[in-house]
């Protein structure tokens, strides 16, 4: 009996020694396992936030694209449209000239009377005589400058239009993409918080949830 008692008393003892054991060893295991998901979910918050920022610079290079596309677009329309209006008026100036010269006084004798040819150059030309009926050099000048430099003129003024408005769309992308920036040193007249603006103005939101910006001298 006694040694029936003393084998029981030894197995308790291997039985408690292995659950000792044990313990340890499970609490490792899942410690390591909780340590392995919280890399992984550490991971996966990386790599989101990295699409996220690849996502939103692909957003930004096919807006600024598009507005390039499109003022690069409106440029040659403009240039065309100028080119279109030149032609037109040389043709005019063509038309003009033959039906003047169509309408040029003959003598008796079927050529050209020359008193009336001199008025008609005159008058194609837009050309100011003189008393005895000779062109004016003074004014002749004038207006051949100024017909040679009216269609050059006309593209400049459009080539300045779509400059404006390329610079224009850019800054109104520019504008969607920036993100402002709170100035820490600065306080609204009711302690509202500061912001920088993309152009580097300041402004706080005033109560009606609309943006104030604060004079240069405040700053």
């Amino acid at each position: 009996m006694k040694k029936l008692l003393s084998l029981i008393a030894i197995l308790s003892f291997c039985v408690s020694l292995s659950m000792a054991q044990t313990a340890p060893a499970a609490a490792t295991k899942a410690t390591a396992k909780a340590k392995k998901e919280t890399s992984k979910a550490k991971d996966a918050a990386a790599d989101a936030k990295k699409e996220a920022a690849k996502a939103k610079a692909d957003a930004k290079k096919d807006a600024t694209a598009a507005a390039k596309k499109e003022a690069a677009k409106a440029k040659a329309d403009a240039k065309k449209e100028a080119t279109a209006k030149a032609k037109a008026a040389a043709d005019v100036k063509k038309e003009t000239t033959a039906a003047t010269t169509a309408e040029v006084k003959l003598k008796k004798d079927g050529t050209p009377d020359k008193r009336f040819a001199k008025t008609a150059a005159a008058a194609t030309s837009d050309v100011k005589l003189k008393k005895d009926g000779t062109p004016d050099k003074r004014y002749s000048a004038t207006a051949a400058k100024e017909k040679a430099t009216a269609p050059a003129k006309e593209v400049k003024k459009e080539v300045t239009a779509v400059k404006k408005q390329t610079t224009t769309a850019v800054a109104s992308n520019a504008n969607k993409d920036y993100k402002p920036t709170v100035d820490r040193s600065l306080k609204g007249p009711n302690s509202e918080v500061v912001y920088t603006g993309p152009r580097g103005g300041k402004y706080y939101i005033n109560k009606n949830g609309n943006k104030t910006y604060i004079k240069r001298e405040a700053e």
